[in-house]
């Protein structure tokens, strides 16, 4: 009993019923009102003559609903309404005319109707149910003797009639409205899901093959374009200065053969610096020819600019704004995964030095020392006068072969050691970084460098080197530049940096407390945190910005000591 009881609950459940349902619900729901209202009338009628009708209705109503559902043609779909419509009409023949309960079920077909195109056909089948049932209403059997003129005893049915339909049309533009946007909102969820996805997979890969692979293949799949095409130029790692540009193509090779996209999408990869960030191009269809539209992207930061993102569509784009944002996004993220990863070779360069130069100290000290010390022995002995020849000639060759590894020695330790070289590896980073950031966006930057930054450690100079990108990054972007000055000093107790432009300036308290809340400033001032040091901005509208930055000389696990100490 309770298991037909939880069918029953289910089947008459209102939850996650489509309007094909609902319709359903709503059609055998008006036939069991309209039928008990019909056999409990008078009985102008015999009751097994009624008890036929409802039988006939409730086959009827069964049928349509099979046939209907299964249809998968609009145009069947109208005529299974159409015939309907025009059987209940006749239907009423037998059951009272206007007078009788089936006119409100008999308004089925015409909801059903308003859910078809064109929108006019719901108001088609009203009126030819209308003018069906008062053409037959003289035919009718079992009427009441006092016949209803129709205007206006009988207008309360008509203006009824008439707005149920209009209510029709209204709850079907509703509905189609509210699935067209339930639709979006799925897709954009999905979008967004697919976004975090590749956000998190090019985290993990620092090769540019990689990342240009992976790239092109969430390009493709989250614009849903025919083929993608990326064409970069990368430096593959710090120590390697030179550039290499090569592209990954994802799609059929039957699709925009290359002969076709390569003419077009090469000069726009050379003048990746300059021009517009979005251009589309309609490939006009020809011999040989693929027609479709090809949008492509270009992939650059404030400081780099890397290639282009081409996608390519055979057919005219609905949404056209939609593909150029997402198009948009995967650029920029293609082109800080590139920047992230450049930045972290120059990261492990730093490290790599600062470890070679500790090796390099402790050979110093250590090993040439008590190399140094074997020698000077080896001099005492051979100063004694009780030696013999043999001995004294066996003492001297010892001292030689020691004196040629100390000299070995301490040549491998100017070459492992960056103390020892004419050029600081950070300060060459830096320079090499602000020259093409000056070239790429036409600013004129003076950097000016003093002090010994070998005593500065990677971790520093990482938080250095992020701190000048942020500021000169932010100083062109948002500030609207043509000349910075850049100055970083390192004396005995601190280093300080100090970025300083000509731009529009901006206000502080607004970017820090309003809705403009800028997180490169948060980033910039984490990072001097990190390290136990200060970061300070000096800006007003119209007059500029000033960034300072200072860094205490010792290392971060003092810092994390100390603050150990103050927190028990």
């Amino acid at each position: 009993m309770q298991g037909i009881l939880n069918l029953l609950k289910k089947k008459l459940s209102w939850k996650n019923l489509d309007p094909s349902s609902l319709l359903t619900y709503y059609r055998y729901m008006s036939l069991f009102v309209t039928s008990i209202f019909y056999l409990i009338s008078a009985p102008a009628a015999p009751f097994y003559f009624k008890a036929g009708a409802v039988f006939c209705l409730v086959l009827e109503a069964y049928l349509f609903v099979r046939i209907y559902s299964k249809s998968s043609s609009e145009w069947l779909k109208r005529l299974l309404v159409l015939v309907e419509t025009v059987g209940l009409a006749l239907i009423l023949i037998l059951t009272g005319g206007l007078d009788s309960p089936f006119v409100w079920y008999a308004i089925n077909p015409i909801l059903l109707s308003a859910t078809l195109l064109p929108a006019y056909y719901c108001w088609l089948m009203a009126a030819i149910f209308l003018s069906s049932a008062i053409f037959l209403q003289p035919y009718s059997f079992y009427v009441s003797e006092v016949a209803l003129p129709l205007w206006p005893d009988r207008s309360f049915f008509f203006t009824v009639f008439i707005l149920s339909t209009f209510a029709a049309q209204i709850f079907t533009h509703i509905v189609a409205r509210l699935s067209r946007q339930a639709e979006v909102m799925e897709k954009q969820l999905r979008h967004i899901k697919a976004l975090y996805e590749a956000i998190e997979v090019f985290s993990h890969h620092s090769d540019p093959h990689e990342i240009a692979n992976i790239f092109a293949s969430y390009s493709r799949t989250l614009t849903g374009a025919k083929k993608v095409i990326v064409w970069l130029e990368a430096q593959f790692g710090a120590k390697d200065p030179l550039k290499k540009n090569f592209y990954v193509v994802r799609g059929p090779r039957d699709v925009l053969a290359e002969e076709h996209w390569y003419p077009y999408i090469k000069p726009i990869f050379e003048s990746r610096q300059d021009g517009s960030e979005i251009d589309i191009y309609r490939l006009a269809a020809g011999k040989d020819k693929a027609r479709g539209v090809l949008i492509t992207v270009k992939v650059r930061s404030s400081s780099n600019a890397f290639g282009v993102l081409s996608a390519y569509y055979p057919n005219e784009l609905e949404d056209i704004e939609g593909v150029k944002q997402t198009l948009t996004f995967m650029a920029d993220l293609c082109a800080a995964s590139l920047d992230k990863r450049l930045l972290e070779s120059l990261a492990e360069e730093f490290l790599l030095i600062e470890e070679r130069d500790r090796i390099a100290g402790e050979i110093h000290d250590n090993v040439t020392q008590n190399i140094f010390g074997l020698i000077y022995g080896l001099g005492m002995l051979i100063k004694k006068e009780n030696l013999s020849k043999h001995v004294r000639n066996q003492l001297r060759l010892m001292q030689k072969t020691a004196q040629k590894a100390l000299k070995d020695l301490r040549y491998s330790i100017c070459r492992l050691s960056s103390l020892k070289s004419e050029k600081e590896a950070f300060i060459d980073g830096v320079e090499k970084y602000l020259l093409d950031l000056g070239q790429l966006n036409g600013v004129e930057i003076d950097f000016n460098p003093n002090g010994d930054f070998t005593s500065l450690n990677s971790q520093v100079k990482k938080a250095l080197y992020r701190v000048v990108r942020e500021a000169t990054g932010n100083a062109i972007r948002h500030g609207r530049c043509d000349d910075i000055k850049i100055s970083i000093t390192v004396d005995g107790r601190k280093s300080s940096l100090v970025v300083a432009d000509n731009g529009i300036g901006f206000d502080l308290d607004a970017v820090e407390h309003g809705a403009r809340h800028g997180l490169g400033i948060v980033n910039m001032r984490e990072l001097a945190r990190n390290m136990g040091g200060k970061l300070t901005i000096d800006s007003r509208p119209g007059e500029g910005t000033v960034v300072s930055c200072m860094i205490p000389l010792f290392s971060r696990k003092g810092i994390t000591a100390g603050k150990e100490k103050q927190n028990p």
